[in-house]
């Protein structure tokens, strides 16, 4: 299975004297001690989202009908997508541009015999998102008969199961801080102490790895390959 690791770091200042009251803490504030820790909670957690991203291209002499072309192109391949609910689509970028298709021109070439030369060249991308990894690749050989061409596939995490992770790192994390917390307060001789200052700072980086693109989605099935940890 793909995995990877979400840390979460968590630091703030210790009090190392007793917690006083309001009235007190100018006289006390001098003798108190302050302390920084930090702590780190981490978890392999299984990518469960398959992400896919194809682009159609279109060369013609014309800058109209490559616009015509990809714009029934994309209409074709999302109202394809979207009759399966487990897969969500969406269009990405979108751009036409004209190029010579012999860079080296002869000296003698004309303004007007190099302006017949150029091609308009357009291709937009198509991006496809399902925890079902079989559908995803059924749905992306469908889209390659159609003569769309693979970006990238890979796996990564979907936005509900890695917010549900960090709440769970973060209760890890803060327990190791009031661990750590309890053991200076009673190393140092106090009775208490109180939290000064907290910073949550909890991210994660899966790596992204390309997979054999075509031949998988021709494949059928894809399976979750392990990731190294950091």
């Amino acid at each position: 299975m793909k995995t990877f690791i979400l840390p979460v770091l968590f630091a703030f200042a210790l009090l190392g004297s007793p917690v006083v009251h309001a009235e007190e803490v100018k006289a006390k504030d001098a003798s108190g001690i302050t302390v920084t820790l930090s702590a780190s909670d981490q978890k392999k957690v299984t990518q469960d989202l398959l992400v896919a991203s194809l682009r159609v291209e279109v060369d013609n002499k014309d800058s109209r009908k490559v616009q015509d072309d990809i714009n029934k192109a994309m209409k074709a391949a999302v109202d394809m997508v979207k009759v399966e609910p487990a897969i969500k689509v969406s269009t990405g970028s979108y751009y036409v541009y004209n190029y010579d298709p012999q860079p080296a021109p002869l000296k003698s070439l004309t303004s007007e015999d190099a302006k017949k030369r150029m091609v308009w060249k357009g291709s937009q991308t198509i991006d496809l998102k399902s925890k079902d990894a079989q559908k995803i690749l059924d749905m992306l050989a469908k889209l390659q008969d159609m003569g769309f061409v693979m970006n990238g596939l890979n796996y990564t995490l979907s936005p509900e199961l890695a917010e549900a992770q960090k709440d769970e790192l973060m209760v890890g994390a803060l327990k190791k801080i009031q661990d750590k917390a309890a053991l200076v307060a009673k190393t140092l001789g106090k009775s208490g102490y109180d939290i000064a200052e907290l910073t949550i700072e909890g991210s994660y980086m899966p790596p992204s790895r390309p997979m054999a693109m075509m031949s998988m989605a021709r494949g059928g099935s894809m399976d979750k390959a392990e990731m190294s940890e950091p």
